[in-house]
């Protein structure tokens, strides 16, 4: 059964201010205010560890800057799952 609940998530200045105390980079941060999100339609992720040539990495960055709701391995999780549902 896929749960379609909405999911509200804030980040607030201070969020980000801890996040860049944590090391996090600018490009990597969420962006500021109240996203709403639908809940997953998996239920697990595995964590790998997968090498991705530089340039593959930096294009989903690059583009996830442009589209502030999606981080970038969310993007590249979409584009492979695109690839292998045909």
């Amino acid at each position: 059964m896929i749960n379609n609940r909405i999911i509200e998530v804030e980040v607030t200045e201070e969020d980000l201010q801890k996040m860049r105390a944590d090391g996090i980079v600018e490009a990597d941060l969420p962006p500021l205010g109240i996203k709403k999100y639908r809940s997953a339609r998996h239920i697990s992720k595995d964590k790998i560890v997968v090498l991705l040539d530089a340039d593959i990495v930096e294009h989903f960055k690059k583009t996830s800057e442009n589209d502030d709701a999606k981080f970038y391995q969310t993007r590249i999780n979409q584009t492979l799952r695109k690839f292998i549902e045909g």
